[in-house]
């Protein structure tokens, strides 16, 4: 399949944990008590800039759970009162697409259209802009905000996003070479089941947040064989950083 090369980058406490807690997400704010156990910043730069040296990603990817929580109450928008069936393409305006300056992608994997912020990236890095990838399951309201916000999309996925779809055409449509994400949990897990990942990179912090439903770094199906089997990695290097922090990287052997 012709797709982009897929990378992970993320943090970690030592048994795996990607968030201290059920219902949080990385913007949440956190009790001050919890902040000595944060990864450190210079760390976690490090760690970013290495990985970016690399590999020279031209797409970030995140998940929708990283921004907006399960229980948390949805932005309303306003009823759509166009043809709701010219919304259900995809959407990307070439003065977008093709707009001077910008030489990469910040997006969104929002399958049923929870993120409705007229967010845009461009205003954090000039070099970037904002692509929600979403599916049919969206409200048509969700996508008139988008339109209207002249915020790009792809549309594909009945019920959620078919990644291997939009990941074509990413390719095909945009010429993405790389994409990294730094969204652990279902994103990460829905990769990794879906053959997706190329590499894995984790920077494992030195605490341990211990608990029985505290985010971890791949939630997916559990293995059910012979059709859904474990993931086998090819080592490729580690480091020691002064914190006790250890990166570790692997190639996902396909």
């Amino acid at each position: 399949m012709e797709r982009p090369k897929v990378i992970l980058m993320v943090s970690a406490s030592l048994d795996g944990r990607i968030a201290y807690m059920p219902g949080t997400t990385m913007y949440s704010p956190g009790d001050e008590s919890l902040h000595p156990f944060d990864i450190l910043s210079d760390d976690w730069n490090y760690f970013k800039d290495k990985i970016e040296s690399i590999h020279n990603p031209d797409f970030l990817l995140e998940g929708s759970n990283m921004l907006v929580t399960e229980s948390e109450d949805l932005k309303a928008l306003p009823e759509y009162d166009g043809n709701p069936d010219i919304l259900y393409s995809d959407y990307l305006p070439q003065h977008i697409v093709n707009r001077e300056g910008r030489t990469k992608w910040t997006s969104l994997v929002d399958g049923r259209g929870r993120f409705r912020e007229a967010y845009k990236a461009y205003t954090h890095d000039p070099a970037s802009y904002i692509i929600h990838l979403t599916s049919h399951a969206a409200p048509p309201e969700y996508l008139g905000f988008l339109q209207k916000e002249e915020i790009p999309y792809l549309i594909t996925g009945n019920e959620r996003v078919d990644l291997k779809d939009a990941f074509r055409k990413l390719y095909s449509k945009l010429g993405v070479k790389c994409i990294m994400t730094t969204s652990g949990g279902k994103l990460s897990g829905a990769l990794i089941r879906e053959n997706l990942l190329d590499e894995v990179n984790i920077l494992f912090s030195p605490v341990v947040f211990g608990g029985t439903n505290a985010p971890v770094l791949f939630k997916s199906p559990d293995i059910n064989p012979p059709d859904i089997l474990p993931r086998k990695l090819k080592y490729i290097e580690s480091q020691v950083l002064e914190s006790g922090a250890i990166w570790v990287r692997y190639e996902v052997i396909h």
